[in-house]
C-alpha cells in the first residue's frame, strides 16, 4: 500500500493534471462583479475583506444635496448612514428631519434624484422617525 502512495506522488510533478504553475503564469480568475481584489497599498496595508471599488472616495460638491423620502434600510446594517441616489460615491453628510440633525455616511446607490433613500435603524431613532414610517428629510455634503 505505502508504494502505491508514493508511486503516486512521484507522477505529481510531471503530470499534466497537475501542471506545475510560477507566480508569473499563474491565471487570476475573475471576481463576482462589484468585488475589488485586495492590493498592496503604499504603506504596506492590505485592503480590507469586502472593501469595494464603492469604498473610495469620491469627490462631491458639498452643502445641500436635496430633499428626499426615507424608509428603513437594512436593520442589521449597524450606524449612521444613508443610502440615496443624491450622491455619486461615498461621503460624509448631515440628514435633517423637524429640527434634529445627525451626521451620517453618505452612500451612493443607482436611481433617480427623485428616487427613495434609505436610512439606518440608528440614524432613523436618532431622529425620532417611526421606523414604519416614509419621512421627508434634508441631505446636505459635509
Amino acid at each position: 500500500m505505502v508504494g502505491l502512495v508514493a508511486v503516486g506522488l512521484a507522477g505529481c510533478s510531471g503530470d499534466p493534471l497537475w501542471p506545475k504553475r510560477s507566480a508569473e503564469t499563474a491565471e487570476i480568475a475573475p471576481l463576482p462583479e462589484g468585488i475589488v481584489r485586495p492590493v498592496a497599498r503604499p504603506d504596506d496595508r492590505s485592503a480590507s475583506l469586502g472593501e469595494t471599488a464603492n469604498d473610495a472616495p469620491v469627490a462631491q460638491a458639498k452643502g445641500s444635496l436635496g430633499t428626499t423620502i426615507v424608509s428603513l434600510g437594512t436593520p442589521t446594517e449597524p450606524g449612521l448612514w444613508i443610502k440615496t441616489p443624491l450622491v455619486k460615491g461615498p461621503g460624509k453628510g448631515r440628514v435633517s428631519f423637524r429640527g434634529k440633525t445627525i451626521d451620517v455616511k453618505l452612500i451612493a446607490i443607482e436611481g433617480e434624484a427623485s428616487a427613495g433613500s434609505r436610512l439606518s435603524m440608528q440614524a432613523m431613532q436618532a431622529l425620532g422617525i417611526p421606523l414604519t414610517d416614509l419621512a421627508e428629510v434634508q441631505v446636505l455634503a459635509i
